[in-house]
């Protein structure tokens, strides 16, 4: 009645309007006009709030996904991810966490170094946005790397394991959002028809499971072709430092293969294998960019990779490296100059949190991509199923260097050794791998035996020389593949060479037997399984005539005794025996050891195509 005025009748034009503005003691007209939107809305469920919209800020719908949202979240990046992995038109991946980079330090040429080796071609940045007062814009948090094919992309993401340090600043990786492709990943499971439920009126379906999770490692049983391992460095290490940390892991890990074969054998014992004698043993590092806290460490072989990665991890799929090898230590190269390592380890516990993984394996090379054959033709039967990938002699090893081979036959091919005595030092080799000698097996003997007269007439007509041939056929502990040495030597020389080698066998604690008839090896005897050494002396005179010796492993020794020297109960064959020889009779200790006579791979080549030129023209 107070809001009429106290007559109790209605006003004219009625209703809320007239009402609440009779009174100027009550609501303002504007006020109540706001009220009862807001009571229209709470009733009507407007404002698309989860309590019914009740809130005036809430009356205009937001443009952002609710947090909460069901269809949202990680499902949602999940399969959007699987979907742009399976896109093969997706050649770019999206790089997040710049925003960490204050400074600006990370330019587009310093992401391009650091992207580069893993087949990154360009970086693009977001374009900035525009400031009407003109102020700086902020550094973008992101940029997209560009590969040339879907598969690069996909190699980079592996590789990385989604994380990557550049200049101390982690980074993330993903792949990127392809034109519509977040609408297709949606939408790959809609139907084109009516769906069945719907045409049959039955019950609606539950929705498909999400995707799996991206999983960013492979195990070992994925990783069955490859050879390298993943290292990534604790984050606290300083950028700095990496290059040398990165290879006090190789030494570590060669070092741990290197006990793992010299089990129970002292680390200053000279029938220890190390890498520097066994190429099986091997392991090199790989860093893409200096300022990358990880690399790749490779093996020459699956199973030497597997054996490192199990004894400093403890698992086959890899891991932390275990506190214990780190607190046990590198043992370093010794400071004498010595060949051997010294016993003495340093401890690299600094490096706690060092991790191991596999690595995929390497994608085979197109025939264009292959290396080069420097002229040579190789067929199929050059590469048989018993090659090994950790041998120096298989052809169809990563570690066999083509590049030194002078020509390839048959059964066998003829190169040049690492680290030659002269520049027509070579080796015969049998194309299959095996410790039987290549002397006495009865499939490649006649063809050796034909190269072996071959090499002979082309050092007298050639080069005015002899030929010394030695054969070292015992198997070492790192494995053996069979080969015969031809050493070009001064002519004449045959009588000093026979005179210097059975004074040092007779030193070395094992005989060497004169072969008088005129068979050959595979003919006087039927099982060589023991091992032998033998030689070819050339006769004074030069020709194609020379005295033949022979001494079988696990005879007696020197005088039939088998004392020799060193307390041994049978005689040993040194593993450099025949070089030996040669230092001794031409004053040339340093020809002793091939590492001595290593000379860079330019040089090799060079005489490699004058020793193959001068020996096209010989025939017999």
């Amino acid at each position: 009645a107070a809001a009429t005025g106290g007559t109790g009748r209605r006003p004219h034009g009625g209703g809320a309007r007239a009402g609440a503005g009779a009174n100027s003691g009550g609501l303002s007209e504007a006020r109540a006009r706001r009220i009862a939107q807001e009571d229209a809305a709470t009733i009507g469920g407007g404002g698309g709030g989860h309590d019914g919209g009740a809130y005036r800020w809430r009356q205009r719908p937001t443009r952002k996904r609710p947090l909460g949202d069901d269809d949202g979240g990680d499902d949602d990046d999940a399969a959007k991810q699987a979907f742009e992995e399976d896109n093969p038109d997706n050649r770019s991946l999206f790089l997040h966490g710049l925003h960490r980079d204050p400074g600006r330090t990370l330019t587009t040429d310093v992401l391009m170094d650091a992207f580069r080796p893993f087949g990154c071609v360009a970086v693009r940045f977001p374009k900035p946005r525009t400031n009407p007062m003109g102020h700086l814009p902020p550094p973008p948090s992101f940029a997209f790397l560009d590969f040339t094919s879907h598969e690069e992309a996909s190699r980079c993401l592996a590789d990385l394991k989604g994380e990557a340090v550049v200049r101390n600043i982690m980074l993330t990786l993903k792949w990127s959002s392809s034109p519509n492709g977040a609408k297709r990943s949606h939408n790959h499971h809609a139907y084109t028809h009516p769906p069945p439920f719907l045409a049959g009126g039955g019950a609606i379906p539950p929705p498909p499971p999400p995707p799996p999770k991206r999983r960013n490692r492979i195990t070992e049983a994925e990783a069955a072709d490859s050879t390298t391992l993943f290292l990534r460095l604790p984050p606290s290490l300083d950028s700095s430092s990496y290059p040398k940390e990165l290879e006090t892991m190789r030494i570590l890990a060669q070092s741990t293969m290197e006990d793992e074969l010299n089990t129970g054998m002292p680390t200053d014992s000279d029938e220890r294998i190390t890498a520097e004698d066994e190429p099986a043993l091997r392991v090199t590092v790989r860093q893409p960019n200096e300022e990358m806290n990880y690399g790749f460490l490779t093996f020459a072989s699956h199973a030497a990779a597997l054996t490192t990665l199990v004894a400093l991890t403890g698992q086959e799929d890899g891991g932390a490296v275990s506190e214990e090898k780190l607190v046990a230590g590198v043992r370093l190269e010794s400071s004498t100059g010595d060949e051997k390592a010294s016993a003495v380890r340093t401890n690299v516990s600094h490096l706690n949190g060092v991790t191991l993984y596999w690595a995929k394996g390497a994608q085979p090379k197109s025939s264009s991509e292959n290396e080069k054959n420097y002229g040579l033709s190789f067929h199929k039967r050059h590469f048989p199923p018993d090659s090994r990938t950790d041998c120096w002699f298989c052809l169809a090893s990563p570690t066999c260097e083509k590049h030194l081979i002078i020509a390839v036959y048959e059964e066998c091919y003829i190169t040049m050794p690492k680290g030659a005595v002269n520049e027509h030092h070579s080796l015969i080799v049998p194309v299959e791998h095996g410790g039987d000698g290549a002397l006495v097996n009865k499939k490649i003997a006649p063809e050796i035996e034909s190269v072996k007269s071959k090499l002979r007439i082309h050092a007298r007509t050639v080069l005015q020389k002899d030929l010394f041939v030695f054969e070292r056929c015992i198997e070492t502990k790192g494995g053996y593949h069979t080969h015969v040495q031809c050493i070009p030597v001064d002519a004449d020389s045959g009588p000093a060479i026979q005179s210097k080698m059975l004074e040092m066998s007779t030193r070395a604690g094992f005989q060497l037997k004169e072969i008088t008839s005129d068979l050959g090896l595979n003919a006087l005897e039927d099982d060589w399984s023991s091992g032998y050494f033998y030689a070819e002396i050339p006769l004074p005179g030069g020709g194609n005539d020379f005295r033949r010796f022979i001494y079988r492993a696990g005879d007696g020794g020197a005088n039939g005794g088998g004392g020799g020297s060193g307390g041994r109960g049978r005689g040993h064959v040194p593993l450099q025996f025949g070089r030996e020889v040669l230092a001794e009779v031409m004053g040339k200790p340093d020809i002793a050891q091939w590492k001595a006579c290593v000379v860079s791979q330019e040089k090799e080549e060079e005489m490699t195509v004058e020793f193959r030129k001068s020996l096209e023209n010989i025939t017999c």
